[in-house]
């Protein structure tokens, strides 16, 4: 098995990661902004970019997709310099002028990229427009898929003016350089720093560049000189190596060490220009029988999967959106994470890079590969996949790229690209994967599939590891979770690389509750009741299985938060008491597969399986069915707790009832006190932890 090796870049700027979006390093550098935003061109009104034309109405029946305008000013004082506009996300395409010339057209809503608009400015004023156009497109990924396609310029937008002498914003993305380690070792460190020098003047330039490796205390660790001509008119691509010993390493969430790696561009003593970024090292390997090692030890990656989606906002999230999403990540203790369909913002890498979180990444190759598929609808997942792994091939959290997700059956028909043509996956996979693997030797490249390798050909894919999307008692075999570990197992043995499970979840309504066991099942004729009580059943079962398959490299339940999807009308009855239940219209067009709803607000019980499981600095206890109020008097309760305690003790109306110093099954987590009856009116159960740690609800006499 290959050891993979590689030190990756992470922050922007000396600017925390905490209080800042990402953003270009540079002397001459400007957030556009005072936009204006219209959907039909005539009537306009002020927006702030980060900004999303489906904020509201993503979370309806229907969503606009269509075109819609941005636009703004800036000025320039100098127009005899270099400038670009740069920016970091324009969804699902766009089409880019500055004083009415069109300047570029990018088809791709996830991905950032860059453009130079010398020959379209004037000094002094300029407009710049932007049109984004979130409209089904056949010919550009994603054409469909279980997740809204949102548009507008959900990211920022900047004015980079350059200097006589600068480092290129369009080779390497906003870093501006690339890092690569051929070897990683605990013995030798290689280290290659890459950025391209560009030269617009009309006189050859002598040139120092110097490199620098810094401690995060801002310590010199290494420093080169390099002196060089670049010719005028030209670029000069710049390649450095150097060798250490005795390197922290960046060892995942125990200890998630950065340095910085500087590049300083001089033209006699002025500075030029300079790039700097955040590096973590570290190696890596994935075994198909034992699974994950991060620094030469077994390190199982155990997770979630995540939208960049927030109540009100989208795909529009600010760094405080950001910043408090990957507080709530820490918290739950989970060391992986899926980033799905599509590329997040550069910031929710820097977060992972901090925390020591190991990341999937993936294009929104997503569901469509048909047999009247155009070339150019390929020729455009090849460039989304060059874009992202370009901007964000230096965060030491990546270690995946992902090609594609379900591309299956059921989303393909006749109204897009025809039926799904399986050898067509099988060949334009593998052109994506040696696509990925020219550009990054290092990291692992894989697909997410969901029929178990059934279609033709896909067993043979070409990929390095092979991951599954699970729904043994959601969607297959309703109410028999068994299957999901049976059918884990015949992949590992079918596929002759590593294995992961990529998807597995149950809707839950944290509000549709019942107090009888049999009851708690999911109707797929009706689908208006999730459970939360057969979700926690789902979850546990999953868990249970998980933990009896150590092979596996990374497994990360469906979804994290809850995210809105305009063509599912489902989980919307409500009920406190099993009994009694009633349509909320809130609920409605929202996969509520998450461990905490889309506002942030409720953490669902499962939320809590998972901490108890994952979150070893935290003495977690969180009594399940909590929102459940009312119980026949004449039934036995079950108080079911999830708790990572050495041990529990119940109370009732303040009444030590139990005592336990095991949960007595496999996850160690998952704590039963049956055989219960309610004595008054409204009883109080509490759990006490040996610690101390406590929880409590109130459970009251289900009235007729």
């Amino acid at each position: 098995m290959k050891i993979h090796s590689i030190v990756t870049i992470a922050a922007a700027a000396l600017l925390s990661v905490f209080t800042s979006s990402a953003q270009i390093r540079g002397f001459h550098q400007e957030q556009l902004v005072d936009w204006e935003f219209s959907k039909d061109g005539s009537s306009w009104k002020s927006v702030t970019v980060p900004h999303c034309y489906n904020a509201e109405d993503g979370h309806s029946k229907s969503y606009y997709r269509g075109e819609a305008t941005y636009r703004c000013e800036f000025t320039v004082k100098n127009e005899n310099v270099d400038h670009y506009l740069y920016f970091e996300g324009a969804a699902q395409s766009c089409k880019v002028r500055v004083n009415g010339v069109l300047v570029a057209t990018h088809k791709g809503g996830y991905t950032p990229f860059s453009v130079k608009i010398n020959e379209s400015m004037v000094e002094g004023t300029n407009k710049v427009e932007v049109i984004c156009n979130n409209a089904e497109n056949l010919s550009m990924a994603p054409v469909t898929s279980d997740f809204n396609k949102n548009g507008g310029l959900h990211g920022p937008v900047w004015l980079l003016r350059m200097e006589d002498l600068y480092l290129d914003p369009s080779e390497y993305g906003q870093y501006r350089l690339r890092v690569e380690t051929p070897e990683v070792g605990p013995n030798k460190v290689t280290t290659n720093v890459r950025a391209k020098i560009m030269n617009p003047t009309r006189t050859e330039t002598k040139v120092l560049v110097r490199v620098q490796l810094l401690e995060p205390n801002g310590l010199l660790a290494y420093q080169a000189d390099r002196e060089l001509f670049v010719k005028a008119y030209s670029e000069y691509d710049f390649n450095h190596d150097f060798f250490l010993t005795g390197l922290h390493f960046w060892d995942g969430v125990k200890d998630p060490y950065l340095y910085t790696v500087r590049i300083e561009v001089f033209k006699g003593k002025r500075m030029m220009d300079i790039a700097d970024t955040k590096i973590g090292y570290r190696y890596f390997e994935l075994d198909p029988q034992e699974g994950f090692k991060l620094n030469g030890k077994p390190y199982p990656l155990r997770g979630v999967a995540m939208h960049q989606d927030m109540d009100g906002k989208a795909l529009a999230m600010d760094a405080s959106d950001f910043r408090r999403d990957y507080s709530i990540v820490k918290e739950l203790g989970a060391n992986f994470l899926r980033l799905a369909h599509y590329p997040h913002n550069d910031l929710a890498f820097q977060l992972c890079d901090s925390l020591g979180i190991i990341v999937q990444t993936e294009v929104p190759w997503v569901n469509v590969c048909g047999t009247n598929a155009k070339q150019s609808y390929f020729n455009n997942i090849q460039q989304q996949m060059t874009e992202m792994v370009s901007s964000l091939y230096n965060h030491p959290s990546i270690i995946f790229w992902g090609m594609w997700n379900e591309l299956d059956e059921w989303g393909n028909n006749a109204d897009l690209q025809g039926e799904l043509d399986p050898e067509k996956v099988v060949e334009e996979t593998e052109k994506l994967y040696d696509l990925v693997k020219e550009m990054d030797d290092y990291r692992l490249v894989g697909f997410s599939d969901d029929s178990r390798l059934a279609r033709k050909g896909y067993a043979g894919l070409k990929a390095d590891y092979c991951s599954q999307n699970m729904y043994f008692g959601w969607y297959w075999t309703p109410e028999s979770f068994n299957g999901f570990g049976e059918s884990t197992k015949a992949v590992h043995g079918k596929w002759s690389g590593p294995v992961n499970v990529s998807e597995y979840g149950a809707g839950i309504n944290p509000y549709c509750h019942t107090w009888d066991p049999k009851k708690a099942v999911r109707n797929k004729e009706d689908d208006s009741r999730h459970f939360e009580e057969y979700g926690n059943l789902f979850h546990e079962s999953y868990v249970e299985q998980i933990q009896k398959m150590p092979w596996l490299g990374f497994t990360s339940a469906w979804v994290l938060f809850d995210f809105p999807v305009a063509n599912r009308a489902e989980g919307y009855m409500d009920s406190e008491d099993g009994e009694h239940f009633t349509g909320n219209e809130a609920r409605k067009y929202m996969n509520d597969k998450g461990l905490v709803t889309r506002d942030r607000q409720l953490k669902k019980d499962v939320f809590y399986l998972y901490k108890s499981l994952w979150n070893h600095d935290d003495t977690t206890v969180c009594i399940t069915g909590r929102r459940l109020k009312y119980h026949p008097a004449n039934k036995d309760i079950t108080i079911k707790v999830y708790s990572n305690a050495k041990s529990l003790t119940l109370y009732q109306n303040d009444k030590q009832v139990a005592r336990k110093t095991s949960s007595n099954e496999s996850t160690g987590v998952i704590w039963t006190f049956p055989g219960l009856r309610l004595k008054n009116d409204t009883d109080v159960f509490k759990v006490v932890a040996g610690d101390g740690t406590t929880d409590e609800i109130q459970l009251s006499k289900l009235r007729k």
